[in-house]
C-alpha cells in the first residue's frame, strides 16, 4: 500500500513547553487511522502542522503520492450550538468548500445535490444552518469537508457535540464513504470503542509515540497498556461496545 502522508521525527515547542517530541508515523492510502491520547498530548499540534497552520518545528512531513495540501479535507471540533445565529444556508456552507474556483455553476450545482443525497442532507439545502440537528449540521460540516474530493479526510473529535444515538450513526456514514470511495481517515477521538469498531490503525500520542500501529495488535503493547490502563485496554482489545463508550 502506497503512503499518502509521512511524518518524520516531528517536534513542535512553544516557549519552554515541548508539545510534540520525536513524533513519526505515516499514513497510507485506503487507511483509516485513528489518533489518540490524553488532553494536552499533542493531537491539535500535530494536525495543525499536517495542515500548514505551524511553521516552526523541527523534523518534517512529507506528502507522497502527488499529495497536496487541496487534497486535505479537514472536519474540525465543534461545539453545541455553535452555528445558531449563523446566518447561512446548508448551500452555502457547503459551497465554501468548494477549492476549484473556475467551475461553472451547473458543474457546482450538481456536486453539490450529488454529495448532499449520499449525505442524506438533500433536503436541507436550503435551510439555515442554524435550525438543524447536532447530527444533521456534522453532515453538512461534512458535505464542505468532501466536496472538492479530497484524497486524505481529517476528523477532529467529530462526535464530541452528538448524542449517543447520533455518534455510531456518524462512525459509520464515515466507514461507508470509506470503503465505496477510497478515503483515507485520520480520526482525532477519545472515543476508544468506535476506535476498535472502525479505524485499521492507531496512533496512540502523549507528546512521543507510545504506540503506532495496528488496532488488530493493540494488546500486544506493553508500553501502551502501562500508559492507559486495563479499563481503557480492554475497550480497545475487546469486541465493539454499543452500551458503553469508553473515553480518555
Amino acid at each position: 500500500m502506497s503512503k499518502l502522508l509521512e511524518v518524520r521525527n516531528l517536534s513542535v515547542t512553544f516557549g519552554r513547553v515541548k508539545a510534540l517530541d520525536d513524533v513519526s508515523f505515516y499514513v497510507e492510502e485506503n487507511d483509516y487511522l485513528a489518533i489518540v491520547g490524553p488532553n494536552g498530548s499533542g493531537k491539535s499540534s500535530l494536525m495543525k502542522c499536517i495542515l500548514g497552520l505551524i511553521e516552526s518545528f523541527d523534523g518534517s512531513y512529507v506528502y507522497w503520492d502527488d499529495l497536496k495540501r487541496e487534497d486535505i479535507g479537514y472536519l474540525p471540533q465543534r461545539s453545541p450550538n455553535q452555528d445558531k445565529h449563523f446566518p447561512a444556508t446548508v448551500y452555502e456552507i457547503i459551497q465554501t468548500g468548494i477549492t476549484n474556483k473556475r467551475i461553472d455553476r451547473k458543474t457546482m450545482n450538481q456536486a453539490i445535490l450529488d454529495l448532499s443525497r449520499k449525505l442524506g442532507i438533500e433536503d436541507l439545502l436550503n435551510q439555515k444552518i442554524g435550525y438543524l440537528s447536532g447530527g444533521q449540521s456534522q453532515r453538512v460540516f461534512l458535505a464542505r469537508a468532501l466536496i472538492h474530493k479530497p484524497k486524505l479526510l481529517i476528523m477532529d473529535e467529530p462526535t464530541s457535540a452528538l448524542d449517543p444515538s447520533f455518534r455510531d450513526e456518524f462512525y459509520q456514514l464515515i466507514k461507508q464513504l470509506h470503503d465505496e470511495e477510497g478515503v483515507s481517515i485520520v480520526l482525532i477521538s477519545h472515543d476508544l470503542n468506535s476506535v476498535n469498531q472502525y479505524a485499521k490503525n492507531l496512533l496512540y500520542l502523549d507528546q512521543k509515540v507510545v504506540y503506532f500501529g495496528s488496532v488488530q495488535n493493540v494488546c500486544m503493547s506493553e508500553a501502551l497498556m502501562h500508559q492507559i490502563g486495563p479499563q481503557a485496554t480492554a475497550a480497545l482489545c475487546q469486541v465493539e461496545n454499543h452500551e458503553h463508550h469508553i473515553h480518555l
